[in-house]
This record gives C-alpha cells, structure tokens and sequence, in this order.
C-alpha cells in the first residue's frame, strides 16, 4: 500500500469487500474461546486487461480435518470432454457461450462452523476483537470448491439439467 498505485489497490480491496458483504459471507461474533480462527489475507493481482484485482483468501493450510472441514472433493469436467463438446458443437454450427462467475465461491454455503480473523484494514469500529463466523465459503478454505460445486449441481438438477455418467463436470439439458 505504499506503492504508487495504492489508491488502485484500495479501490479493489473496497469492491471486493462490498462483493463479500453483499453476499452476505460472515457475520461478525465475539471471539469465541478454545476455537481455531483462521488467519486470511489479501491477494492482489493485475489483470491482462490492466484491471487491479484484489481477493480475500482464507488460510486454508491452518484447517483441521473433522474439525473445521470433513469432505473437499469437488468434480471437474475431464479436457476430453471439453474438446469433443466444442468439437462437435463446431461441427454442429452451435453458437458458444462462455460465463465467468466474479465470486463463484462465495456461492457456496459452509456446513462447518468456521471462524476468521477480520480482514486486515478493515476495521468495525466498537467491534474490533470481534472475528468473522463464515456462512459462506470463501477463496482458501480446503472445502470452498466442494460447496461451490454443490451449489451449482443443485441449481442445474432444478433447471432441468443431468449429470452425466461418464464425466461428473458435465451437465446435459434435454427438450
């Protein structure tokens, strides 16, 4: 933060911020005692398009297992999969359409209780040795991929869609 760009890594701390608020990730408890608090910190990337990017990343590392999370398995589409269906929709003349989600993890509700340090430079003023509960989960955790997945597996089976049998990561939707 002593760069000169400072004022452009402030304002992506800030937008990311909002993003974690908005969505409602944790609320603010007492520090409970005899409980793990996972430490976090701030990620700062520039983009190829030249967009300072900054995210807030739990340190997963200091998780322990049946504690603070059980299951981390999360299914990704095989390559194989990805070439034939781009492939065939080539071949089909089929028009492609690509979506990124901005903060697809915080999608993901926790089932684990999990608590976080605040993040740094964002202080509650009346509440600064309150820590983070974490309702949803957050870039860092080790089951964030696992409950970001289940989330959009359900949204898929509710729309319609079925997995497929011989790659987890693909969804097909019949008429």
């Amino acid at each position: 933060m002593k760069s000169p760009d400072a004022d452009k890594w402030r304002a992506a701390e800030k937008a990311e911020y909002d993003s974690l608020m908005e969505n409602k990730t944790w609320v603010l408890v007492p520090r409970p005692k005899d409980c793990q608090v996972v430490a976090n910190c701030w990620v700062y990337n520039i983009k190829h398009n030249g967009h300072y990017k900054a995210r807030l990343v739990a340190k997963g590392f200091t998780q322990v297992w049946g504690e603070d999370y059980h299951e981390t398995f999360s299914p990704v589409a095989r390559f194989e999969s990805i070439h034939y269906l781009l492939a065939h929709a080539a071949l089909e003349d089929w028009d492609i359409e690509f979506m990124d989600v901005k903060t697809t993890f915080l999608n993901g509700n926790l089932e684990e209780e999990i608590y976080m340090e605040k993040p740094e430079g964002w202080v509650v003023h009346g509440k600064e040795d309150y820590v983070c509960l974490l309702k949803k989960a957050i870039y860092g955790l080790k089951q964030a991929s696992r409950q970001c997945n289940l989330k959009i597996h359900k949204s898929l089976l509710d729309l319609g869609f079925t997995r497929t049998y011989s790659d987890a990561g693909v969804y097909v939707y019949r008429r």
